[in-house]
């Protein structure tokens, strides 16, 4: 039975951990053997790895800052008395501009 103290329990797992990892067994056979539960053998062994591994390749939660890029608008900005804004009209897209100004029209 695992000890219910949290430094106790981070030894216990750890030395099975340890033992299981010089043992030619599986984690199942091993947790068999021991007796222990298969599930919580798994947790520990992946908690356990998780605290080993260096700080520069530890995950974080998925989220990464977005910063918005400064970008300088290219060709004409058509500024429309609603406040709309049509912007980057260029030669290649004034076709496209007209055929916005006639729907909003």
């Amino acid at each position: 039975m695992a000890p219910t103290d949290s430094t106790d329990r981070i030894t216990f797992w750890q030395g099975h951990v340890t033992a299981w990892q010089v043992s030619d067994l599986t984690q199942k056979a091993y947790c068999e053997q021991q007796e222990l539960r298969y599930s919580t053998f798994g947790y520990w062994v992946r908690k356990l790895r998780r605290a080993a591994e260096p700080a520069t390749k530890k995950k974080g939660a998925g989220f990464v800052p977005v910063i918005p890029a400064t970008v300088q608008p290219t060709g004409l900005t058509l500024s429309l008395p609603n406040g709309l804004e049509i912007r980057g009209i260029e030669a290649n897209n004034l076709g496209l501009v007209r055929d916005l100004l006639g729907m909003l029209a």
